[in-house]
């Protein structure tokens, strides 16, 4: 589970929006939710109708989420 969760970076406005809204959503879930968290959920987070480009920019932190929640192994493969 996400016990802590933290994020730095720069970047246009519905990226810092995105990961802000992301780190608040993911609290407390465990850790195959993260690595199949939905894009259509963080997009209703943001609420607001994106063009292509800024597309990209909402589902970065997304995209850093998944990266690195796939990079961690599942609790039964740590045990094995």
């Amino acid at each position: 589970r996400v016990t802590a969760v933290a994020w730095s970076g720069n970047g246009c406005a519905i990226s810092q929006a995105s990961a802000s809204l992301l780190t608040e959503a993911i609290k407390d879930m465990p850790l195959d939710e993260l690595k199949t968290f939905p894009k259509e959920r963080l997009l209703d987070l943001i609420g607001v109708p994106l063009s292509m480009a800024r597309l990209k920019c909402a589902l970065l932190s997304l995209k850093v989420l998944h990266t690195g929640a796939n990079s961690i192994p599942d609790t039964h493969e740590r045990n094995a």
